[in-house]
């Protein structure tokens, strides 16, 4: 006797106890609840295993910069799957000399050498390495609230404590105050160069300065924007330490601030600079970015396994064809500037907003209560009656109170509009 069909309600619950069943803890996993199970993606969309299409305005952690299975990217990744999918670092290909080409068509002009990496934690995990070979005994410095993976070798450099103490990894370099005009005022970077002036002094505590690492506009912080005048001056800083400025391009690189990489606002070229993400199409690609002078390790100092899988650069080969043909940064740039007048009209009144903050495709709405402090269960409220309309947004911000939307920079004005509207009806809806 043939089973009665399986209600389709039932298939998230089942695979979300599938793994629970067998996952070890410590991923995000099972943070919400229920969890959000996905099953297919397309565009600017997502479909749950249920079924139900959802408009995805935080892009996969901004990874799906050209959106969700773009038929170039896809073509790609089948067309080499026919072909040689692992490749070890040890041995040249096709594959990776497009792929070194195709970044290097799009990298800030002076960063000349690329070395390949799988995630953007291992991409600055480099970028730290090779500051150390350059000064063995040199010191970082970084800033409160930066985020430059999870894994052992850059956790320790996380603005927030807890990252570093779920892994059981202390601080790795001096912290001082991000630039965060909201709460700082509009000197906030001269309170922190002021900080770190006062570090390097004599009586400073800090030794030799290997390098500067941050990123140029905070992601995890909160899409936390800094004054125009802080990476010129870190650059003049970094040069008279004789010391590397490295900036983190992996949220806010590949158009999706208007340029190409958020540096481009400023006008500065960093020493190493690390991207991930939007390159990839949707596979786990990242890099490094350097001069010639810096990136120059002896042959076998680094490698792993699958770091030149021909499979992940042929679709960040095409992805960055996407990138440079639709030109999706100007996209950003044209798109971004209706999308944020838009929210601007709908919650610049509102006193439950504490700042709205936007550049190209990518904005944070700081949440606060009606005490004037930061409103986390308002954001994460926000994010759960979203999604219960179908649309995605991501939380971040230094008290988990800041609303985060990074789109496909793809996505259709109509769609993009739509999730908006329904952004600005649930905040008007808890603010009430």
């Amino acid at each position: 006797m043939r089973a009665p069909p399986r209600d389709p309600q039932d298939e998230a619950a089942e695979i979300v106890e599938r793994c629970r069943r067998l996952e070890g803890g410590g991923l995000r996993t099972f943070v919400e609840d229920p969890p959000f199970v996905w099953d297919r993606a397309e565009g600017a969309s997502i479909i749950d295993a249920n079924g139900r299409r959802y408009t995805d305005l935080y892009g996969g952690f901004a990874v799906a910069a050209v959106g969700h299975g773009h038929p170039r990217v896809v073509a790609a990744i089948r067309e080499q799957a026919g072909l040689l999918m692992h490749c070890p670092s040890a041995h040249p290909s096709r594959v990776r000399a497009e792929f070194l080409e195709a970044l290097a068509s799009i990298a800030p002009k002076g960063l000349d050498r690329i070395l390949p990496a799988m995630s953007g934690a291992m991409a600055n995990e480099i970028a730290i390495a090779i500051a150390r070979t350059r000064k063995p005994a040199g010191e970082f410095i970084t800033f409160s609230g930066s985020y430059f993976g999870r894994s052992v070798g850059t956790v320790g450099f996380a603005g927030k404590a807890r990252y570093r103490n779920a892994l059981g990894v202390r601080q790795q370099a001096h912290m001082v105050p991000y630039p965060y005009p909201l709460r700082m005022g509009e000197k906030s970077s001269d309170i922190a160069i002021a900080a770190i002036e006062q570090l390097i002094a004599p009586a400073g505590g800090a030794g030799d300065i290997a390098a500067i690492i941050l990123e140029p506009i905070q992601g995890n912080g909160g899409v936390l924007i800094p004054p125009a005048d802080l990476m010129p001056r870190l650059r003049r800083l970094c040069d008279r330490l004789d010391a590397l400025l490295i900036v983190d391009e992996i949220q806010s690189g590949c158009g999706r601030t208007g340029r190409m990489w958020a540096v481009e606002h400023c006008g500065v070229t960093p020493d190493l600079m690390t991207v991930g993400k939007g390159i990839g199409g949707g596979m786990a690609v990242a890099a490094v970015l350097g001069r010639a002078e810096i990136m120059n390790w002896p042959a076998d100092s680094f490698t792993s396994t699958f770091l030149t899988n021909n499979l992940n650069l042929a679709a960040a080969t095409a992805a960055i064809g996407v990138l440079k043909d639709e030109r999706l940064a100007e996209r950003a740039g044209r798109l971004g500037e209706i999308a944020g007048k838009r929210l601007k009209q709908s919650l610049g009144n509102l006193r439950s907003i504490a700042e709205l903050r936007g550049i190209g495709l990518w904005f944070g709405i700081e949440l606060m209560d009606r005490f004037g402090r930061p409103a986390a269960e308002g954001a994460r409220e926000a994010a759960r009656r979203l999604r219960d309309r179908g649309v995605l947004v991501g939380r971040g911000g230094y008290d988990d109170n800041v609303v985060k939307l990074s789109p496909p920079l793809m996505i259709e004005a109509s769609q993009l509009m739509e999730a908006l509207d329904q952004v600005s009806e649930v905040i008007h809806e808890i603010a009430a």
